[in-house]
């Protein structure tokens, strides 16, 4: 798995990420009553850079391949390891400026992960080539501003702060909806890669590796007759 991994996973592009968000965390860790929003920017781009690994340019060929797409994407889970290992500095490193809520922090960002690669294979199960860069480019900005400007904190505390009262957001709520979010995904990334028919996306002007191979196995019946 490793070789395919080495030249199927966009390393350039996750150690992009993986450096974002150990910037991020660092300018969090100097002035984090200033600069709080930053995590959640952190947490958009592990999803990002999480749901990237798993893009593929040559998808209507690569599907089409006896390696079925669970191998696949398991070969480039090495690329979520990686930025895995970027959070796990970056909380680390800020660990004591985290509001003393760093577990918090830190699963934030493996549900966050999680979330990303559950997208993923959930649409290149259907066909869709580059889900990642797709999921980034909604994913990132929205989160950072919702970050920023902390809509329903009482009410929806995606990214508490402080000590977690009145409208800084309630840290147990939080916590309660990121183990949620991650059970959500760890079910969903089993279904896509158990190849649950139920859990087929419907594709818009793309032909799945599925699609390729049924059509192929119909012609070479028409074939036969």
């Amino acid at each position: 798995m490793m070789p395919y991994a080495a030249r199927a996973v966009p390393w350039l592009r996750i150690a992009a990420h993986g450096v974002l968000v150990v910037a991020s965390m660092e300018v969090v860790q100097r002035w984090p009553w200033q600069t709080w929003p930053l995590q959640g920017c952190a947490v958009a781009l592990l999803a990002a850079g999480a749901a990237s690994c798993f893009d593929e340019p040559a998808a209507v060929l690569v599907d089409a391949l006896p390696r079925p797409l669970w191998w696949r994407t398991t070969a480039r889970a090495a690329g979520v390891l990686l930025l895995l290992g970027a959070w796990s500095v970056a909380v680390l490193r800020s660990w004591d400026d985290l509001f003393a809520h760093p577990w918090h922090v830190a699963w934030q960002g493996v549900a966050a992960c999680l979330a990303g690669a559950a997208w993923a294979a959930w649409r290149r199960s259907g066909g869709d080539p580059d889900p990642g860069v797709r999921l980034g480019l909604v994913v990132v900005p929205l989160v950072t501003a919702w970050a920023l400007v902390r809509p329903f904190s009482e009410q929806l505390p995606v990214f508490p702060y402080a000590d977690g009262s009145g409208d800084f957001g309630d840290w147990g709520a939080s916590l309660a909806g990121w183990v949620a979010l991650g059970g959500v995904a760890v079910v969903a990334l089993v279904a896509a890669l158990g190849d649950a028919r139920w859990w087929w996306p419907r594709t818009t002007g793309r032909t799945s590796g599925r699609g390729v191979a049924l059509t192929m196995g119909r012609h070479r019946v028409r074939s036969v007759d």
